[in-house]
């Protein structure tokens, strides 16, 4: 499970197993209705609506407000974490025993940026994502990404942290720095050759590069002729 600390803004699924019919149907009638969404829709852009509508917000004080139990700080706290503490709040409720809570997202939200086919946010309906799973749905690295050079940006609660990853590497998949968190950003850096302004493809850079030594070619040939 994903060691993510909880901050303000992020939605969690509450889900509650118990023998008392009327406490499942409050907890679980929204997570159901993602699930269904996210098997019709996949992947996409298109289930933020639903998660806003269904989900349970970490509000600005870090708190969350669930059904019958109320209000519960989870900022700070991992999923297991998150958890234990609303079971234990159940359990002032109900018998030990007779009532389990599971924690977890309703999809990992992470966006893509920079040289890539595909630029955009990504919702992935899982537990686990690595950078190459975000990068496929993003249709790869263009001819100009720099392989060598991709950067995640992570918000944390003490700010932005940013961390660059060569993916040519093979020691990097077997790293967990390639496990996305909720809400990252990767970005993927040009070339040098892009950043030189020579072009926006690969096709381009080769044509500017082509064009510039004709261009040279041109410029020897009148000038010895001239000298002729």
């Amino acid at each position: 499970m994903i060691k993510y600390r909880l901050q303000i803004g992020d939605m969690i699924k509450v889900e509650v197993i118990s023998t008392n019919k009327e406490v499942n149907e409050l907890f679980n009638m929204a997570s159901s209705n993602m699930m269904n969404f996210g098997m019709m829709g996949g992947i996409g852009n298109g289930l933020d609506p639903l998660f806003y509508l269904n989900g349970f917000t970490i509000d600005l004080d870090g708190e969350v407000k669930l059904p019958i139990i109320g209000t519960v700080k989870l900022a700070g706290k991992n999923l297991m974490e998150a958890q234990e503490i609303i079971e234990k709040e159940l359990h002032k409720f109900f018998e030990p025993g007779t009532v389990k809570a599971k924690v977890s997202f309703p999809g990992i939200n992470v966006k893509v940026i920079g040289d890539v086919r595909k630029p955009g946010r990504y919702v992935f309906m899982r537990n686990y994502v690595t950078i190459i799973d975000a990068l496929v749905e993003a249709g790869d690295i263009d001819f100009v990404g720099n392989r060598k050079e991709v950067e995640i940006i992570r918000m944390t609660a003490n700010g932005y942290v940013f961390k660059t990853l060569d993916l040519t590497d093979r020691k990097v998949l077997a790293s967990a720095d390639i496990f996305l968190e909720p809400n990252d950003i990767i970005n993927v850096k040009p070339l040098p050759a892009k950043s030189w302004g020579i072009g926006t493809t690969g096709f381009q850079t080769f044509t500017g590069v082509l064009s510039v030594v004709s261009t040279l070619l041109t410029l020897i040939i009148v000038t010895r002729s001239l000298n002729n």
